[in-house]
């Protein structure tokens, strides 16, 4: 007889940084609504950063389940929007971008330092991945 056992695979993906990753990707994805105003990015910066949005809002659902390649995943393209946000400063871009954009980077590092916590904390948990044996002949 063979028994089969689920193997939960602990995430340092906890609700306050799928919260943060959700909102930076609706926020990509929103200013796909700058393409026709008066001052707007490139469209091809404006198309790529939606694109950026739909993918961390992709990679969410895998990356909550425990898959490491989705979560990296999730990771590089906020890492990626983050950066592209940073010519905002420099390009004389209107303020309420500039406001957006800061927005992103601090959020983006705030989202960061939380699952680098969160994966320290979650490495020492055996019981997340393996079942506890029992110790026979040890009762007290």
């Amino acid at each position: 007889m063979t028994t089969h056992q689920a193997v939960v695979r602990p995430t340092p993906l906890t609700g306050t940084v799928t919260a943060i990753f959700v909102v930076l990707g609706l926020i990509d994805v929103a200013l796909v609504g700058a393409i026709g105003s008066t001052d707007p990015p490139p469209l091809a910066v404006s198309l790529g950063v939606a694109a950026l949005g739909l993918i961390t809002l992709g990679a969410l659902v895998p990356a909550s389940r425990g898959s490491r390649s989705a979560l990296g995943t999730a990771v590089v393209v906020r890492v990626i929007s983050a950066l592209l946000a940073v010519p905002a400063f420099f390009l004389s871009a209107p303020v309420w971008v500039m406001v957006v954009e800061g927005f992103v980077i601090v959020a983006t590092i705030t989202a960061l330092f939380l699952l680098r916590r969160n994966a320290r904390g979650s490495h020492g948990s055996p019981t997340a991945t393996r079942p506890s044996i029992p110790q026979y002949g040890h009762d007290r």
